[in-house]
C-alpha cells in the first residue's frame, strides 16, 4: 500500500501544532504498513539530520520551492495556496492508493496530472475561513488585518472548489466535523482525533506555583492570548507566594517587543527552546487563555499528557471533547479564569484529579491509530495481518 502524504510544512521537528499532528500521523501510517511518499512545499529547508529522522518512516522526500509574490495578493485563490502552486508542477511516480493533502494550503497539487481525485483525502486542521477571520481579530496591525480578512473570505470560495474535487475528509476538531457532516451527509468524513506523542504520560508533583503558557510567539492569535492573562491575570496572581508566569514558544526571531508595555515581573520567557521537557515538568497549571482562534488547540492536548492540567477558555478547548469541570476548567472572565487557578493552587489534590481524568480521556478517545485503521478499512483498505511495528 502506497501513499503520499503532501504538506505545506516539513513535518519534523514537531515544535508547534500542525507539525505534531502531521509528524505523529506519518509514523501511525508508517506503522500501519503503509509505503509513505513525502511531498513538502515550505519556507523553511530542513537540516540533514531533520531529513534523515523523516526517512525512517518514509521511503521518499520531494521538497517543492515555495514561491511568494505580491501580486499573488490579487488572486482570487488565498495567498497561502497561490504561493504553493508550483505543487501542480512536480514530477511524481503516481500509482498511489490513497493521497493525503495535510491541509487547504497545498490545494494545487489536485492540478498535478498523477494525482487522482478519488483517492485523495482532506486532512482539515482547521476551518481556514473562520482561523484566518479569527486571526483578523486578533491582530492590531491595521495591514495584517486587511490581509487576514482578504484571506478568510478567498478560502470560504476555495473550500467550495475542494467539496467539488474531494469527498474524504478526516477532522482534527469534533465541533467542525459536526458542522460539516450536517452540511455535507455523502462525504466520507470523520473526526480523527489528534495523536497521542506520549507512551506514558507525564505527572506533576504540584510543588511548584508555576502557570505555564507553551505556543508559537510568532502567532497573533497566541500574542493576544498572552497579552489578555498579562492584563488581567497576572497582576492578580502576584498576591500568590512564589507564583511565576512562564511563557514558551517559538518566535520565529520575531521581536518580542510587544510584552514590553505589560509588568514582567515574575514573568520568564523561553524564546524558541530546545526542549520543552523542563518547562513542563516546572509548571502547576496550564492556561490557554486563548480568545479567536478555529480548529482544536494542540497546545491544550500536550499540556494534558505533559503532566499538567488545564485551565482555558472556551475558545482554547473547543473541539477537543473534554468536559468542563470533569477534564478541564474553562472560564472566560478574567474574574472566573483567576477563580479557576486560585482553586488549584489551594487544592492539589482537585489539581491532581483532573489532571487523572483528561489523562484517562485522551488514553480512551484519542486513539489515532485504531479510528485510521478503521477509517481506511472503510474505504476498502485491508491490513496484512502482522503490522510493520
Amino acid at each position: 500500500m502506497k501513499m503520499l502524504v503532501v504538506c505545506s510544512d516539513f513535518p519534523y521537528p514537531a515544535d508547534h501544532g500542525g507539525r505534531v499532528d502531521t509528524w505523529g500521523r506519518i509514523k501511525v501510517l508508517a506503522e500501519l504498513g503503509w509505503k509513505i511518499h513525502l511531498l513538502v512545499c515550505g519556507k523553511q529547508m530542513p537540516s540533514k539530520e531533520e531529513m534523515d529522522t523523516v526517512y525512517n518512516y518514509v521511503e521518499e522526500i520531494t521538497l517543492c520551492d515555495r514561491r511568494s509574490k505580491l501580486a499573488d495578493l490579487l488572486h482570487v485563490i488565498p495567498m497561502q495556496v497561490q504561493s504553493r502552486s508550483e505543487l501542480s508542477n512536480v514530477e511524481l511516480a503516481g500509482d498511489y492508493d490513497y493521497v493525503l493533502l495535510e491541509g487547504d494550503y497545498v490545494y494545487p497539487v489536485l492540478q498535478n496530472p498523477k494525482i487522482k481525485h478519488d483517492t485523495v483525502i482532506l486532512r482539515v486542521h482547521n476551518d481556514e475561513a473562520v482561523y484566518f477571520k479569527a486571526l483578523a481579530n486578533s491582530t492590531k496591525n491595521v495591514v495584517h488585518k486587511m490581509y487576514y480578512h482578504m484571506e478568510s473570505r478567498k478560502f470560504t470560495i476555495l473550500q467550495k472548489k475542494m467539496l467539488e474535487k474531494v469527498d474524504k475528509y478526516l477532522f482534527i476538531s469534533s465541533k467542525e466535523f459536526e458542522s460539516f457532516r450536517k452540511q455535507h451527509p455523502a462525504a466520507k468524513s470523520l473526526f480523527l482525533p489528534p495523536p497521542v506523542t506520549k507512551v506514558n504520560f507525564e505527572a506533576s508533583d504540584f510543588r511548584s506555583k508555576h502557570v505555564v503558557f507553551i505556543g508559537s510567539l510568532f502567532m497573533p492569535n497566541n500574542r493576544e492570548a498572552i497579552q489578555w492573562y498579562l492584563e488581567h491575570i497576572h497582576p492578580l496572581m502576584l498576591k500568590e507566594p512564589d507564583y511565576k508566569f512562564i511563557i514558551a514558544g517559538n518566535s520565529r526571531k520575531q521581536s518580542l517587543s510587544w510584552l514590553d508595555s505589560y509588568n514582567l515581573k515574575n514573568v520568564i520567557v523561553h524564546d524558541t527552546p530546545k526542549s520543552l521537557d523542563e518547562i513542563y515538568r516546572s509548571g502547576y497549571l496550564f492556561v490557554n487563555p486563548m480568545q479567536n482562534g478555529a480548529g482544536v488547540k494542540l497546545k491544550t492536548i500536550e499540556a494534558i499528557q505533559n503532566g499538567l492540567p488545564v485551565i482555558s477558555t472556551s475558545i482554547g478547548y473547543e473541539g477537543t471533547g473534554l468536559v468542563d469541570n470533569e477534564h478541564i476548567m474553562v472560564a472566560d472572565r478574567p474574574e472566573q479564569f483567576y477563580g479557576k487557578i486560585k482553586q488549584l493552587f489551594d487544592d492539589p489534590q482537585r489539581a491532581k484529579s483532573l489532571l487523572e481524568s483528561s489523562q484517562s480521556f485522551l488514553r480512551t478517545h484519542y486513539n489515532h491509530k485504531e479510528v485510521l485503521k478503521t477509517y481506511m478499512q472503510s474505504l476498502n483498505v485491508s491490513y496484512p495481518v502482522k503490522q510493520v511495528l
